[in-house]
Protein backbone atom coordinates (compact mmCIF):
# COMPACT_ATOMS: atom_id res chain seq x y z
CA UNK A 1 0.00 0.00 0.00
CA UNK A 2 1.28 3.48 -0.82
CA UNK A 3 2.40 5.73 2.18
CA UNK A 4 0.05 8.68 2.74
CA UNK A 5 1.09 11.73 1.45
CA UNK A 6 0.27 14.96 3.29
CA UNK A 7 0.58 17.85 2.22
CA UNK A 8 3.44 19.79 1.27
CA UNK A 9 2.78 23.20 3.34
CA UNK A 10 2.17 21.65 6.96
CA UNK A 11 5.26 21.62 9.45
CA UNK A 12 5.93 18.45 11.50
CA UNK A 13 3.63 18.97 14.38
CA UNK A 14 0.95 19.82 11.86
CA UNK A 15 1.09 16.22 9.98
CA UNK A 16 1.12 14.85 13.17
CA UNK A 17 -2.45 16.78 14.31
CA UNK A 18 -3.41 16.03 10.20
CA UNK A 19 -2.25 11.85 11.25
CA UNK A 20 -4.35 12.06 14.24
CA UNK A 21 -7.29 12.76 12.43
CA UNK A 22 -7.42 10.49 9.75
CA UNK A 23 -6.61 7.84 12.38
CA UNK A 24 -9.37 9.34 14.90
CA UNK A 25 -7.12 9.39 17.55
CA UNK A 26 -5.83 12.18 20.43
CA UNK A 27 -2.98 13.70 19.10
CA UNK A 28 -1.22 15.16 22.23
CA UNK A 29 1.48 17.95 21.26
CA UNK A 30 4.66 18.37 23.26
CA UNK A 31 4.60 14.99 24.24
CA UNK A 32 2.63 12.86 26.79
CA UNK A 33 4.11 13.81 29.93
CA UNK A 34 3.84 17.89 29.11
CA UNK A 35 0.67 17.54 27.31
CA UNK A 36 -2.57 17.73 28.84
CA UNK A 37 -4.33 14.45 27.64
CA UNK A 38 -6.14 14.45 30.86
CA UNK A 39 -6.90 18.47 31.84
CA UNK A 40 -9.01 18.26 35.30
CA UNK A 41 -6.83 20.32 36.47
CA UNK A 42 -7.82 24.29 37.62
CA UNK A 43 -8.36 26.78 34.73
CA UNK A 44 -4.91 28.02 32.40
CA UNK A 45 -3.17 30.89 33.19
CA UNK A 46 -3.64 33.74 30.91
CA UNK A 47 0.12 33.43 29.83
CA UNK A 48 0.06 29.61 29.56
CA UNK A 49 1.18 28.45 25.64
CA UNK A 50 2.44 31.37 25.07
CA UNK A 51 6.01 30.26 25.07
CA UNK A 52 5.54 26.89 23.05
CA UNK A 53 7.47 26.55 20.45
CA UNK A 54 6.66 24.94 16.49
CA UNK A 55 6.64 21.65 17.97
CA UNK A 56 3.73 22.06 19.43
CA UNK A 57 2.30 25.13 17.11
CA UNK A 58 -1.03 24.89 14.40
CA UNK A 59 -2.26 27.01 12.03
CA UNK A 60 -5.51 27.66 13.10
CA UNK A 61 -6.56 27.24 8.88
CA UNK A 62 -4.83 23.56 8.98
CA UNK A 63 -7.68 22.56 11.79
CA UNK A 64 -10.37 24.34 9.67
CA UNK A 65 -9.52 22.65 6.35
CA UNK A 66 -9.15 19.24 8.51
CA UNK A 67 -12.51 19.62 9.58
CA UNK A 68 -14.15 20.91 5.93
CA UNK A 69 -12.74 19.26 3.37
CA UNK A 70 -10.84 17.34 4.89
CA UNK A 71 -8.66 14.11 3.89
CA UNK A 72 -10.28 11.06 4.12
CA UNK A 73 -10.41 8.63 6.99
CA UNK A 74 -7.99 5.78 6.87
CA UNK A 75 -9.30 2.22 6.48
CA UNK A 76 -11.52 0.70 8.88
CA UNK A 77 -11.27 4.43 11.11
CA UNK A 78 -13.32 7.08 11.61
CA UNK A 79 -12.03 10.86 11.50
CA UNK A 80 -11.95 12.81 14.34
CA UNK A 81 -10.12 16.24 15.60
CA UNK A 82 -8.74 15.31 19.48
CA UNK A 83 -6.27 17.67 19.94
CA UNK A 84 -4.25 18.31 23.22
CA UNK A 85 -1.43 20.74 24.14
CA UNK A 86 -1.60 22.78 21.04
CA UNK A 87 -0.94 26.46 20.36
CA UNK A 88 -3.15 27.43 17.85
CA UNK A 89 -2.31 30.56 15.85
CA UNK A 90 -5.26 32.71 14.16
CA UNK A 91 -9.02 32.69 14.07
CA UNK A 92 -10.28 29.31 13.60
CA UNK A 93 -12.62 30.13 11.32
CA UNK A 94 -15.87 27.14 11.05
CA UNK A 95 -18.31 29.94 10.00
CA UNK A 96 -21.14 28.63 8.06
CA UNK A 97 -19.34 25.35 7.51
CA UNK A 98 -20.85 21.93 7.74
CA UNK A 99 -18.36 20.10 9.98
CA UNK A 100 -19.28 16.10 10.87
CA UNK A 101 -15.92 15.06 12.72
CA UNK A 102 -16.10 14.60 15.89
CA UNK A 103 -14.28 17.82 17.90
CA UNK A 104 -12.52 17.71 21.04
CA UNK A 105 -9.57 20.53 21.56
CA UNK A 106 -8.24 19.72 25.51
CA UNK A 107 -5.86 21.94 27.31
CA UNK A 108 -4.73 23.96 23.80
CA UNK A 109 -4.06 27.70 23.98
CA UNK A 110 -5.82 29.70 20.88
CA UNK A 111 -4.17 32.94 20.03
CA UNK A 112 -7.40 33.93 17.88
CA UNK A 113 -10.86 33.17 18.02
CA UNK A 114 -13.45 30.37 17.82
CA UNK A 115 -15.50 31.40 15.07
CA UNK A 116 -19.03 28.86 14.43
CA UNK A 117 -21.10 31.41 13.52
CA UNK A 118 -23.93 29.42 11.10
CA UNK A 119 -22.05 26.35 11.53
CA UNK A 120 -23.34 22.93 11.90
CA UNK A 121 -21.58 20.29 13.86
CA UNK A 122 -21.36 17.64 15.90
CA UNK A 123 -20.28 17.06 19.35
CA UNK A 124 -17.63 20.17 19.93
CA UNK A 125 -15.58 19.94 22.84
CA UNK A 126 -13.12 22.75 24.37
CA UNK A 127 -11.90 21.65 27.52
CA UNK A 128 -9.08 23.40 29.77
CA UNK A 129 -8.63 25.89 26.68
CA UNK A 130 -7.49 29.21 26.30
CA UNK A 131 -8.88 31.60 23.73
CA UNK A 132 -9.73 35.00 22.58
CA UNK A 133 -13.28 34.82 22.20
CA UNK A 134 -16.12 31.94 20.89
CA UNK A 135 -18.51 33.43 18.87
CA UNK A 136 -21.29 30.64 17.45
CA UNK A 137 -24.30 32.64 16.72
CA UNK A 138 -27.11 30.48 15.25
CA UNK A 139 -25.39 27.10 15.39
CA UNK A 140 -26.34 23.72 15.19
CA UNK A 141 -24.74 21.56 17.22
CA UNK A 142 -26.39 18.01 16.79
CA UNK A 143 -24.17 16.57 19.96
CA UNK A 144 -22.73 18.45 23.09
CA UNK A 145 -21.40 21.68 23.07
CA UNK A 146 -18.80 22.37 26.18
CA UNK A 147 -16.52 25.20 26.78
CA UNK A 148 -14.87 23.37 30.04
CA UNK A 149 -12.29 24.56 32.56
CA UNK A 150 -11.81 27.15 29.82
CA UNK A 151 -10.43 30.95 29.75
CA UNK A 152 -12.23 33.22 27.43
CA UNK A 153 -11.09 36.72 27.36
CA UNK A 154 -14.12 38.33 25.05
CA UNK A 155 -17.28 36.47 25.87
CA UNK A 156 -18.86 33.39 24.42
CA UNK A 157 -21.88 34.44 21.72
CA UNK A 158 -24.68 31.70 21.58
CA UNK A 159 -27.22 34.12 20.35
CA UNK A 160 -29.86 31.67 18.46
CA UNK A 161 -27.64 28.74 18.92
CA UNK A 162 -29.56 25.01 18.76
CA UNK A 163 -28.00 22.02 20.70
CA UNK A 164 -29.43 18.86 20.46
CA UNK A 165 -27.54 17.32 23.74
CA UNK A 166 -26.04 19.43 26.52
CA UNK A 167 -24.12 22.79 26.74
CA UNK A 168 -21.54 22.68 29.07
CA UNK A 169 -19.73 25.72 30.57
CA UNK A 170 -18.26 24.16 34.33
CA UNK A 171 -15.59 25.74 35.50
CA UNK A 172 -14.66 28.17 32.92
CA UNK A 173 -13.90 31.46 33.42
CA UNK A 174 -15.29 34.37 30.87
CA UNK A 175 -14.58 37.76 31.05
CA UNK A 176 -17.36 40.16 28.46
CA UNK A 177 -17.02 41.30 24.84
CA UNK A 178 -17.09 44.52 24.17
CA UNK A 179 -21.09 44.77 24.68
CA UNK A 180 -20.14 43.74 28.08
CA UNK A 181 -22.09 40.15 27.92
CA UNK A 182 -19.85 37.42 29.20
CA UNK A 183 -22.20 34.93 27.89
CA UNK A 184 -24.44 35.82 25.27
CA UNK A 185 -27.19 33.17 24.51
CA UNK A 186 -30.46 35.27 24.04
CA UNK A 187 -33.14 32.69 22.17
CA UNK A 188 -30.84 29.86 22.50
CA UNK A 189 -32.50 26.38 22.23
CA UNK A 190 -30.84 23.34 24.67
CA UNK A 191 -32.53 20.09 24.02
CA UNK A 192 -31.18 18.63 27.39
CA UNK A 193 -29.20 20.09 30.36
CA UNK A 194 -27.01 23.38 30.63
CA UNK A 195 -24.38 23.25 33.38
CA UNK A 196 -22.39 25.99 34.57
CA UNK A 197 -21.02 24.65 37.81
CA UNK A 198 -18.37 25.97 40.03
CA UNK A 199 -15.39 26.81 40.09
CA UNK A 200 -17.38 28.79 36.78
CA UNK A 201 -17.10 32.41 36.88
CA UNK A 202 -18.74 34.95 34.32
CA UNK A 203 -17.53 38.96 34.76
CA UNK A 204 -20.42 40.61 32.93
CA UNK A 205 -24.01 39.84 31.93
CA UNK A 206 -24.86 35.96 31.12
CA UNK A 207 -27.76 36.75 28.85
CA UNK A 208 -30.00 33.69 28.90
CA UNK A 209 -33.10 36.22 27.37
CA UNK A 210 -35.83 34.28 25.88
CA UNK A 211 -33.44 30.51 25.79
CA UNK A 212 -35.03 27.03 26.16
CA UNK A 213 -33.69 24.22 28.27
CA UNK A 214 -35.54 20.78 27.63
CA UNK A 215 -33.91 19.67 30.96
CA UNK A 216 -32.13 21.43 34.15
CA UNK A 217 -30.57 24.34 34.10
CA UNK A 218 -27.30 24.64 36.58
CA UNK A 219 -24.76 27.20 38.15
CA UNK A 220 -23.65 24.64 41.63
CA UNK A 221 -21.22 26.71 43.37
CA UNK A 222 -20.71 29.58 40.59
CA UNK A 223 -19.92 32.93 40.98
CA UNK A 224 -21.73 35.25 38.47
CA UNK A 225 -20.51 39.05 38.84
CA UNK A 226 -21.60 42.04 36.84
CA UNK A 227 -19.87 44.80 35.56
CA UNK A 228 -19.11 47.58 38.34
CA UNK A 229 -21.27 50.48 38.46
CA UNK A 230 -24.10 51.52 36.52
CA UNK A 231 -25.98 50.95 33.40
CA UNK A 232 -26.87 53.65 31.14
CA UNK A 233 -30.54 54.11 32.74
CA UNK A 234 -28.99 54.46 36.54
CA UNK A 235 -29.34 50.40 37.24
CA UNK A 236 -26.83 48.24 38.96
CA UNK A 237 -25.66 45.63 35.99
CA UNK A 238 -27.01 42.93 35.66
CA UNK A 239 -24.88 39.09 36.62
CA UNK A 240 -27.47 36.90 34.95
CA UNK A 241 -30.64 38.50 32.33
CA UNK A 242 -32.93 35.75 32.11
CA UNK A 243 -36.23 37.40 31.16
CA UNK A 244 -38.56 34.93 29.42
CA UNK A 245 -36.30 31.99 29.88
CA UNK A 246 -38.17 28.69 29.62
CA UNK A 247 -36.91 25.49 31.57
CA UNK A 248 -38.93 22.34 31.46
CA UNK A 249 -37.62 21.30 34.66
CA UNK A 250 -35.35 23.31 37.44
CA UNK A 251 -32.91 25.84 37.58
CA UNK A 252 -30.11 25.57 40.29
CA UNK A 253 -28.37 28.45 41.33
CA UNK A 254 -27.27 26.64 44.38
CA UNK A 255 -24.78 24.99 46.64
CA UNK A 256 -23.58 28.33 48.05
CA UNK A 257 -23.30 30.29 44.53
CA UNK A 258 -22.20 34.23 44.57
CA UNK A 259 -22.46 36.85 42.59
CA UNK A 260 -22.61 41.05 42.60
CA UNK A 261 -24.73 43.28 40.65
CA UNK A 262 -28.29 42.10 40.06
CA UNK A 263 -30.36 38.77 38.62
CA UNK A 264 -33.56 39.09 36.44
CA UNK A 265 -35.73 36.43 35.80
CA UNK A 266 -38.91 38.20 34.73
CA UNK A 267 -41.33 36.00 32.44
CA UNK A 268 -39.09 32.73 32.80
CA UNK A 269 -41.12 29.77 33.55
CA UNK A 270 -40.07 26.37 35.04
CA UNK A 271 -41.75 23.16 34.50
CA UNK A 272 -40.43 22.24 37.79
CA UNK A 273 -38.43 24.23 40.64
CA UNK A 274 -36.52 27.53 40.25
CA UNK A 275 -33.94 26.82 43.43
CA UNK A 276 -32.02 29.98 44.76
CA UNK A 277 -29.85 28.37 47.90
CA UNK A 278 -27.88 29.38 50.20
CA UNK A 279 -27.19 32.10 47.54
CA UNK A 280 -24.48 35.09 48.50
CA UNK A 281 -26.18 37.37 46.28
CA UNK A 282 -27.57 41.01 46.37
CA UNK A 283 -24.88 42.14 49.25
CA UNK A 284 -25.68 45.75 48.16
CA UNK A 285 -29.26 47.68 48.52
CA UNK A 286 -28.86 48.71 44.99
CA UNK A 287 -29.03 44.93 43.47
CA UNK A 288 -31.76 43.50 42.76
CA UNK A 289 -33.52 40.33 42.53
CA UNK A 290 -36.65 40.61 39.85
CA UNK A 291 -39.03 37.53 39.52
CA UNK A 292 -41.87 39.74 37.94
CA UNK A 293 -44.43 37.21 36.89
CA UNK A 294 -42.39 34.39 37.32
CA UNK A 295 -44.39 30.89 36.54
CA UNK A 296 -43.10 27.55 38.48
CA UNK A 297 -44.38 24.65 40.74
CA UNK A 298 -41.74 25.16 43.25
CA UNK A 299 -39.81 28.78 44.15
CA UNK A 300 -37.53 27.98 46.77
CA UNK A 301 -35.57 31.20 48.08
CA UNK A 302 -32.56 30.35 50.89
CA UNK A 303 -30.66 33.10 51.01
CA UNK A 304 -27.15 33.72 52.92
CA UNK A 305 -27.62 36.23 55.74
CA UNK A 306 -26.83 39.78 54.77
CA UNK A 307 -29.09 40.10 51.70
CA UNK A 308 -29.46 43.88 51.86
CA UNK A 309 -31.30 44.37 48.21
CA UNK A 310 -34.46 43.83 46.97
CA UNK A 311 -36.74 41.15 45.72
CA UNK A 312 -39.50 41.54 43.29
CA UNK A 313 -42.32 39.05 42.70
CA UNK A 314 -44.67 40.89 41.53
CA UNK A 315 -47.30 38.57 39.64
CA UNK A 316 -45.38 35.32 40.27
CA UNK A 317 -47.60 32.11 39.95
CA UNK A 318 -46.49 29.62 42.27
CA UNK A 319 -47.67 26.15 43.35
CA UNK A 320 -45.45 26.27 46.33
CA UNK A 321 -42.85 29.27 48.20
CA UNK A 322 -40.28 27.54 49.95
CA UNK A 323 -38.11 30.46 51.97
CA UNK A 324 -36.36 30.80 55.21
CA UNK A 325 -35.68 33.44 57.50
CA UNK A 326 -33.06 34.89 55.75
CA UNK A 327 -34.70 35.23 52.71
CA UNK A 328 -36.33 38.67 52.74
CA UNK A 329 -34.30 41.39 52.99
CA UNK A 330 -35.79 43.38 55.91
CA UNK A 331 -37.15 47.08 55.77
CA UNK A 332 -39.60 48.79 53.45
CA UNK A 333 -39.17 48.57 49.93
CA UNK A 334 -37.16 45.92 49.83
CA UNK A 335 -39.71 43.09 48.93
CA UNK A 336 -42.51 43.52 46.33
CA UNK A 337 -45.21 40.75 45.97
CA UNK A 338 -48.30 42.38 44.95
CA UNK A 339 -50.06 39.73 43.23
CA UNK A 340 -47.88 36.51 44.33
CA UNK A 341 -49.65 33.49 44.18
CA UNK A 342 -49.05 30.35 45.73
CA UNK A 343 -50.84 27.40 47.37
CA UNK A 344 -48.20 26.38 49.78
CA UNK A 345 -46.05 27.68 52.24
CA UNK A 346 -43.30 26.46 53.52
CA UNK A 347 -40.18 27.13 55.52
CA UNK A 348 -36.77 25.96 55.23
CA UNK A 349 -36.00 27.12 59.08
CA UNK A 350 -38.86 28.39 60.89
CA UNK A 351 -40.70 31.19 60.07
CA UNK A 352 -43.64 32.26 62.84
CA UNK A 353 -46.31 34.43 61.83
CA UNK A 354 -44.93 37.58 63.71
CA UNK A 355 -41.77 37.30 61.28
CA UNK A 356 -44.43 36.87 58.02
CA UNK A 357 -46.55 39.74 59.14
CA UNK A 358 -43.67 41.61 59.16
CA UNK A 359 -42.36 40.41 55.93
CA UNK A 360 -46.15 41.18 54.57
CA UNK A 361 -45.77 45.24 56.32
CA UNK A 362 -41.81 45.65 54.36
CA UNK A 363 -43.68 44.02 51.51
CA UNK A 364 -46.64 46.51 51.01
CA UNK A 365 -45.61 49.93 52.01
CA UNK A 366 -48.41 51.14 50.06
CA UNK A 367 -51.24 48.79 51.23
CA UNK A 368 -52.24 46.34 48.94
CA UNK A 369 -54.87 43.71 49.95
CA UNK A 370 -54.00 40.43 47.54
CA UNK A 371 -50.70 39.97 49.61
CA UNK A 372 -52.50 39.35 53.09
CA UNK A 373 -55.24 37.29 51.45
CA UNK A 374 -53.48 34.86 49.59
CA UNK A 375 -51.17 34.55 52.74
CA UNK A 376 -54.32 33.32 54.65
CA UNK A 377 -55.45 31.46 52.35
CA UNK A 378 -52.09 29.87 52.45
CA UNK A 379 -52.41 28.85 56.17
CA UNK A 380 -56.12 27.77 55.80
CA UNK A 381 -55.15 25.33 53.09
CA UNK A 382 -52.90 23.87 55.71
CA UNK A 383 -55.41 23.58 58.48
CA UNK A 384 -53.77 26.85 60.54
CA UNK A 385 -56.99 28.51 60.14
CA UNK A 386 -56.14 31.06 63.50
CA UNK A 387 -53.17 31.84 61.59
CA UNK A 388 -55.30 32.89 58.54
CA UNK A 389 -57.62 34.98 60.79
CA UNK A 390 -55.07 37.15 62.68
CA UNK A 391 -53.42 37.70 59.57
CA UNK A 392 -56.83 38.91 57.78
CA UNK A 393 -56.74 41.02 61.33
CA UNK A 394 -53.68 42.65 60.38
CA UNK A 395 -55.01 43.31 56.87
CA UNK A 396 -58.03 45.33 58.31
CA UNK A 397 -55.76 47.09 60.50
CA UNK A 398 -53.43 47.78 57.64
CA UNK A 399 -56.66 48.95 55.30
CA UNK A 400 -58.01 51.20 58.66
CA UNK A 401 -54.62 53.06 57.76
CA UNK A 402 -55.94 54.55 54.73
CA UNK A 403 -59.61 55.86 55.54
CA UNK A 404 -60.79 59.09 56.61
CA UNK A 405 -61.25 60.13 60.22
CA UNK A 406 -64.33 58.89 60.52
CA UNK A 407 -63.26 55.26 59.00
CA UNK A 408 -60.33 55.01 60.99
CA UNK A 409 -62.55 56.01 64.35
CA UNK A 410 -65.37 52.99 63.53
CA UNK A 411 -61.94 50.69 62.27
CA UNK A 412 -61.33 50.84 66.14
CA UNK A 413 -64.31 50.57 67.04
CA UNK A 414 -64.71 47.65 65.21
CA UNK A 415 -61.00 45.78 66.12
CA UNK A 416 -61.58 46.77 70.02
CA UNK A 417 -64.57 45.13 70.05
CA UNK A 418 -64.80 42.29 67.70
CA UNK A 419 -61.59 42.44 66.28
CA UNK A 420 -62.88 42.77 62.86
CA UNK A 421 -65.30 39.84 62.67
CA UNK A 422 -62.03 37.79 63.24
CA UNK A 423 -62.02 37.42 67.17
CA UNK A 424 -65.85 37.15 67.70
CA UNK A 425 -65.02 36.17 71.67
CA UNK A 426 -64.22 39.85 72.50
CA UNK A 427 -67.93 41.06 71.53
CA UNK A 428 -68.84 38.33 74.55
CA UNK A 429 -66.36 39.94 76.86
CA UNK A 430 -67.73 43.17 76.14
CA UNK A 431 -71.29 42.22 76.89
CA UNK A 432 -70.65 40.60 79.83
CA UNK A 433 -68.58 43.33 81.67
CA UNK A 434 -71.41 45.33 80.69
CA UNK A 435 -73.97 43.54 82.34
CA UNK A 436 -71.77 43.22 85.34
CA UNK A 437 -71.40 46.71 85.48
CA UNK A 438 -75.04 48.13 84.56
CA UNK A 439 -76.61 45.51 86.76
CA UNK A 440 -74.18 46.85 89.76
CA UNK A 441 -74.92 50.83 88.91
CA UNK A 442 -78.91 49.99 88.96
CA UNK A 443 -79.02 47.77 92.30
CA UNK A 444 -77.35 50.58 93.96
CA UNK A 445 -79.88 52.90 92.47
CA UNK A 446 -83.32 51.47 91.42
CA UNK A 447 -85.68 53.57 88.93
CA UNK A 448 -89.39 54.29 89.49
CA UNK A 449 -92.09 52.50 87.25
CA UNK A 450 -93.77 54.37 84.51
CA UNK A 451 -97.02 52.44 85.59
CA UNK A 452 -96.53 51.13 89.31
CA UNK A 453 -99.97 49.11 89.08
CA UNK A 454 -98.28 47.89 85.69
CA UNK A 455 -94.57 47.32 86.47
CA UNK A 456 -92.83 43.66 86.42
CA UNK A 457 -90.76 42.98 89.35
CA UNK A 458 -87.71 45.13 89.27
CA UNK A 459 -84.47 43.12 88.26
CA UNK A 460 -81.54 45.06 87.98
CA UNK A 461 -79.74 42.28 85.32
CA UNK A 462 -82.21 41.72 83.00
CA UNK A 463 -83.01 45.49 82.51
CA UNK A 464 -79.36 46.19 81.52
CA UNK A 465 -79.49 43.63 79.33
CA UNK A 466 -83.14 45.17 77.68
CA UNK A 467 -80.60 48.32 77.64
CA UNK A 468 -77.73 46.80 75.78
CA UNK A 469 -79.92 44.10 73.13
CA UNK A 470 -81.56 46.41 70.67
CA UNK A 471 -83.58 43.76 69.29
CA UNK A 472 -84.30 41.52 72.60
CA UNK A 473 -86.72 42.65 75.20
CA UNK A 474 -87.63 41.01 78.99
CA UNK A 475 -90.39 44.13 79.44
CA UNK A 476 -87.69 45.92 81.80
CA UNK A 477 -86.71 48.99 80.04
CA UNK A 478 -90.23 49.93 79.19
CA UNK A 479 -91.46 49.74 82.60
CA UNK A 480 -88.91 51.59 84.62
CA UNK A 481 -87.99 55.07 84.33
CA UNK A 482 -83.98 56.17 85.83
CA UNK A 483 -83.07 59.35 87.25
CA UNK A 484 -80.41 61.29 88.22
CA UNK A 485 -77.03 59.85 87.24
CA UNK A 486 -78.74 56.42 86.98
CA UNK A 487 -80.12 57.56 83.87
CA UNK A 488 -76.97 58.55 82.55
CA UNK A 489 -75.88 55.50 82.77
CA UNK A 490 -79.09 53.52 81.28
CA UNK A 491 -78.05 56.36 77.89
CA UNK A 492 -74.69 55.25 77.82
CA UNK A 493 -75.30 51.26 77.79
CA UNK A 494 -78.23 51.65 74.99
CA UNK A 495 -75.64 53.58 73.15
CA UNK A 496 -72.96 51.21 73.55
CA UNK A 497 -75.33 48.32 72.83
CA UNK A 498 -75.99 49.47 69.31
CA UNK A 499 -71.89 50.47 68.77
CA UNK A 500 -71.45 46.56 69.80
CA UNK A 501 -74.52 45.65 67.34
CA UNK A 502 -73.36 47.46 64.70
CA UNK A 503 -69.40 46.11 64.63
CA UNK A 504 -71.20 42.61 65.26
CA UNK A 505 -72.86 42.89 62.31
CA UNK A 506 -70.29 44.41 60.51
CA UNK A 507 -68.03 41.99 61.38
CA UNK A 508 -70.38 39.06 60.66
CA UNK A 509 -71.02 40.19 57.31
CA UNK A 510 -67.19 40.39 56.34
CA UNK A 511 -66.35 37.15 57.82
CA UNK A 512 -69.47 35.59 55.30
CA UNK A 513 -68.33 37.57 52.42
CA UNK A 514 -65.25 36.32 53.07
CA UNK A 515 -66.68 32.70 53.47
Amino acid sequence: MAEYQFPDDLSAAERQVWDAYRHGVRCVLGGAASGPSSHRGPVPDDDEGADWGPERTVRAEVLARLLVGGPEPAPGRTAALDLAGARVVGDLNLRGARVEAYVELRGCRFEGRVLLNDAVTGTFRLIGCTTVAVRARRVRVDGELSVTMCRVERGIVLSDAAIETDLTLNGSRVAPSADGQAIAADGMVVNRDLSANGPFRSIGVVNLRSARVGGRVTFYRARLDALPGMDARGFRHLALDAAGLVVEQTLHLSDSPAGSGSFRFSDARFGDALVISYAAILREPDEELLMWRVTARTLCLDMAPGSRGRVILRGARLETLTDTPDTWPTGPDRVTIGGMTYAALRSERPLDLRQRLVWLADATPDYEPQPYEQLAAAYRASGQDEEARTVLLAKQRRNRETLRLPGRIWGHVQDATIGYGYRPTRALAWLAALIAAGTAAFAVDSPTPVKADEAPHWNPFFYTVDLLLPVVTFGQEAAWNPGGWAQWVAYTLVMLGWILAGAAAAGATRVINRA
